[in-house]
C-alpha cells in the first residue's frame, strides 16, 4: 500500500481490483495523472465528453471536491447505496480534469464498497480514477495478468489478485428529480 500512494502522490497510475473488476486509478484531480489514465486504455486524454472517467472517493465529504451540487436526490441515493458499487452522475466542478466530464458537465461519483482500491482512496487521502483496466471496448480485467495487455509504460503498479467480474457498478444520473439509469450493473434500484 505504501509503495500505491507514493504512486498516487507522484502522478501515477496504479491497476488494483476494485468491487467487481479491476481498474485503474490515479490522482482524479491531476490532469497529468488523468491524461496517463486514459492513455493507459489507449483512450485520448482529450476525450470531449464521450465516455467520461468516473471517480470514487475516499469519504463522502470528498464529493465536494469534484461536485458543484449534490442535491437531495443524489444525497438519497447515497445515503442508501453507498459504500457500494453505485456511480452517481452529479454536476462537475468546474476544475475537475475534462476527461472526467461528460457532455452535459456531469461526473461520476462513487464511495466504494471494501476493496483495495477503496484502501487506497482513503490511505493516501484523494479522489481517484476509477476506470476499468481494460482497453477501450477490450473484455473486462479480472486479475492482474489481465491487465498486462494494457499499455504498460503508463501503469506504474499492478496490484495482483482478482476480482468477481461483471456486473460492475451500476451508473445512475441524479441530476433531475427521479433517478435515470444509464447502464444497468450490480446494484438494482428499482427494487429498493
Amino acid at each position: 500500500m505504501e509503495d500505491a500512494v507514493r504512486i498516487i502522490r507522484a502522478d501515477g497510475v496504479v491497476a488494483l481490483p476494485f468491487e467487481r473488476l479491476f481498474g485503474l486509478a490515479a490522482d482524479a484531480l491531476s490532469p497529468a495523472a488523468v491524461a496517463r489514465s486514459a492513455r493507459s486504455k489507449d483512450r485520448p486524454a482529450d476525450r470531449s465528453g464521450e465516455r467520461p472517467i468516473a471517480v470514487i472517493i475516499p469519504d463522502m465529504e470528498a464529493v465536494f471536491e469534484v461536485v458543484s451540487h449534490f442535491g437531495s436526490l443524489a444525497m438519497k441515493l447515497a445515503d442508501k447505496y453507498w459504500p457500494g458499487p453505485l456511480t452517481i452522475l452529479v454536476p462537475a466542478a468546474d476544475h475537475v480534469p475534462a476527461p472526467l466530464v461528460n457532455s452535459k458537465g456531469q461526473i461520476g461519483v462513487r464511495l466504494p464498497g471494501p476493496c483495495p482500491a477503496f484502501d487506497l482512496a482513503r490511505a493516501c487521502g484523494k479522489v481517484l480514477t476509477a476506470t476499468s483496466a481494460n482497453r477501450a471496448g477490450g473484455p473486462d480485467a479480472l486479475t492482474h495478468e489481465d491487465v498486462l495487455a494494457l499499455p504498460q509504460a503508463e501503469i506504474d503498479l499492478i496490484v495482483p489478485g482478482s476480482v468477481l467480474g461483471p456486473p460492475g457498478s451500476t451508473v445512475v444520473d441524479a441530476t433531475g428529480d427521479e433517478p435515470v439509469v444509464l447502464r444497468r450493473g450490480i446494484v438494482d434500484i428499482e427494487e429498493a
